[in-house]
């Protein structure tokens, strides 16, 4: 059986210099399509900012009259202009022809590779000591992005505080790397509170006062274990100076704030 060369590589042959160097001028995109018709889709359909590039401004020379076939990758992404560019092994987690779809699951921990273009979330769990930051980024990051799949949902590896609760309940109190700082907005419904403190609940239902009416979050503001104490709304001495010197305690005489005794 005979092979026939392409018309493109022939042409391309034709041009040696006399250094034995391919004159790639002779070559354009048009003719890398002809054989690598896969890489070209590859590329314009998940190459990012490498898909507005031309396949010989990275591939200088083919073989086999040329070596310089694979670029490194610090001729354009230069270590002096981001952490991340000085890590070894790009291609553990970049494909060049489809450098943002990362497939963690995979690696090993990744963790120093995240931290060098993800800073502020390394801070943030080094100062909220959790399980969480013992792990690995791709403990819970299998991908990287926001896209469905990407990242393991709370609900993957925890129960809910009830079994109504769903994964954006759960946001709503805890920040993935900061999860045991609970925080709130004002508008955080009551029943989110009553998953855990059922018998304070109860007490605030059967009560007649006007503190049952009020949301959870508007005595306990904007963070788990917050109290407001009964003078920010009452007054320093609503029953007077004397009966306050007398009684300095207000849960003496009413009780507490969740089961108010008259």
């Amino acid at each position: 059986m005979k092979h026939f060369l392409p018309v493109s590589l022939i042409l391309a042959l034709a041009m040696v210099t006399s250094a034995g160097a391919v004159d790639m001028a002779a070559l354009n995109n048009a003719d890398c399509v002809k054989c690598h018709i896969d890489a070209v889709k590859d590329v314009e359909a998940h190459g990012g900012a490498h898909a507005y590039m031309g396949c010989q401004d990275c591939h200088f020379e083919h073989p086999p009259m040329g070596e310089n076939v694979i670029p490194a990758c610090a001729l354009c992404h230069a270590p002096d202009e981001s952490d991340h560019y000085t890590l070894d092994n790009c291609i553990a987690c970049h494909y060049p022809h489809h450098p943002l779809d990362i497939d963690f699951s995979s690696q090993g921990d990744v963790t120093p590779a995240c931290l060098s273009c993800h800073p502020a979330q390394g801070t943030e769990m080094e100062a909220h000591p959790s399980m969480h930051a013992e792990m690995g980024c791709n403990a819970c990051h299998m991908g990287h992005g926001l896209g469905e799949g990407q990242y393991l949902n709370c609900l993957d590896c925890h129960s809910g505080h009830s079994a109504e609760m769903v994964v954006a309940d759960c946001t709503k109190c805890h920040k993935p790397h900061s999860p045991v700082e609970v925080t709130y907005a004002d508008s955080l419904e009551s029943a989110m509170c009553a998953s855990c403190h059922g018998e304070v609940a109860a007490e605030l239902e059967a009560s007649s006062k006007m503190h049952s009416e009020l949301s959870c979050a508007y005595c306990h503001m904007g963070e788990h274990m917050q109290i407001t104490v009964c003078a920010d709304c009452h007054g320093a001495t609503p029953h007077g100076e004397t009966m306050h010197t007398k009684f300095p305690n207000c849960a003496d005489c009413h009780i507490g704030p969740h089961a108010l005794a008259e």
